[in-house]
């Protein structure tokens, strides 16, 4: 199974409600209509994010994003003939130009590991989504192997501390899908994959996720620096499924 990730902001002089409210009212209809080759759809509503890392003397990572969305696909075929399909080109990709900025948008194809089974989302659940840029002189699957064994880890670690968290994904960035990304604007990004981190509430997100990436940064740092905390990012959001 492969997950496509994009992360977008709303078009300029739109507000973040207005862009809510016609991604979940207007764009996910749409796209429940017509599902073509999707096996599911995820919208992740963000109402707060932090950029880079504390003490960094420039933030190096674009600004804002609004939602995070997950599309579902057996293979890059169905990938592939779902975005070519007329009505993605015809109806979806023209309304998701009402409300994306596509030049800034960012879409990574990945391939989900389980690390911890998410529980059933519920209107408190938050889920933090952390994109993970990787460190430009490492290769993609050098990145991702060392990301993963710096999260064991941790979690070996600091076990009491990851009582917290719920539920716990990783996805991997996976090459092959370069055309279809542009399905969402923006260009190819070097993020080795995003982490998807389940908390209760937001108390408890707010409590462990700041110090989990902290920990995480030093990992890295005392590896050799496997990811870029500067470029890298963390959007807290409610899920939303679509279908």
């Amino acid at each position: 199974m492969l997950t496509l990730i994009a992360a977008v902001r709303r078009k300029p002089g739109m507000t973040h409600r207005a862009f809510l409210r016609h991604l979940h009212h207007v764009h996910g209809p749409l796209a429940a209509a017509n599902p073509l080759w999707i096996r599911g759809y995820v919208q992740n509503h963000v109402f707060d994010a932090s950029f880079g890392a504390e003490g960094d003397p420039a933030h190096l990572t674009a600004f804002g994003r609004d939602s995070v969305t997950e599309l579902r696909f057996d293979d890059l075929g169905a990938l592939a003939a779902t975005m070519s399909h007329p009505y993605s080109r015809e109806v979806i990709g023209p309304d998701g130009a009402r409300f994306n900025d596509l030049p800034s948008a960012l879409a990574l194809l990945t391939r989900t590991e389980v690390l911890m089974p998410p529980p059933e989302t519920d209107a408190d659940t938050v889920k933090v989504l952390h994109f993970v840029h990787g460190a430009q002189r490492l290769e993609r699957d050098d990145i991702v192997d060392r990301w993963q064994t710096a999260n064991k880890y941790l979690v070996d670690k600091e076990e009491s501390e990851f009582n917290r968290v719920r539920g716990w994904v990783q996805h991997r960035q996976v090459p092959g899908a370069e055309e279809a990304l542009h399905h969402f604007g923006g260009t190819e990004t070097l993020y080795a994959g995003v982490a998807a981190l389940h908390y209760r509430s937001e108390d408890e997100a707010l409590a462990h996720f700041p110090s989990y990436e902290s920990s995480l940064r030093e990992r890295s740092e005392e590896s050799g620096g496997f990811y870029d905390p500067s470029r890298s990012f963390a959007l807290y959001s409610r899920e939303v499924t679509v279908f």
